[in-house]
């Protein structure tokens, strides 16, 4: 019995490293409507990685502030992320 019970616990602290694109995605679409973010252009790999470029008009701490969130979510097992030099949304 507690054997199983073992095994349980270790694949309920795996699931979250077995996520893939749709939970990621989820997870990015969640936190940049959080933080009412537009102005970015992302793409998601098979494997739940993130591929994320935020707009010249974005602000420095909240380009830091989205990015560090994306990496500390266990959905998303990685990020790579970078600055661009247009915007991807009208920047009134």
């Amino acid at each position: 019995m507690r054997q199983l019970f073992a095994m349980l616990v270790s694949l309920l602290i795996a699931l979250p490293a077995l996520a893939g694109q749709p939970e990621s995605e989820d997870a990015v679409t969640n936190i940049l409507f959080e933080a009412n973010m537009e102005n970015v252009a992302y793409s998601l790999r098979g494997n739940g990685f993130v591929d994320i470029t935020f707009g010249i008009a974005v602000p420095e701490a909240d380009y830091i502030r989205i990015v560090e969130r994306l990496r500390a979510h266990p959905d998303i097992p990685g990020v790579l992320a970078g600055r661009g030099s247009k915007n991807y949304c009208a920047v009134p």
